[in-house]
């Protein structure tokens, strides 16, 4: 297991997991948010091969609506 944040609160997960996997083990269900690891988006296509690591910073960002 590792020890990481997303969205300032520490989880731990499984070691090896990329972000789609993470997405689906935190439940995440609402489509359109976007991904940063340490600071730095994450492309849609590249969720099947970014690996989450020990002590990632992970952002999980919803669309807000406003003006």
């Amino acid at each position: 297991m590792i020890k990481i944040s997303v969205n300032g609160e520490i989880k731990e997960i499984e070691e090896g997991l990329n972000v789609h996997q993470l997405i689906e083990a935190l439940e995440y269900k609402t489509k359109g948010f976007a991904v940063a690891i340490n600071t730095t988006f994450v492309s849609i296509k590249n969720y099947g091969i970014t690996i989450i690591n020990d002590g990632d910073t992970i952002d999980i960002l919803a669309p807000v609506q406003g003006g």
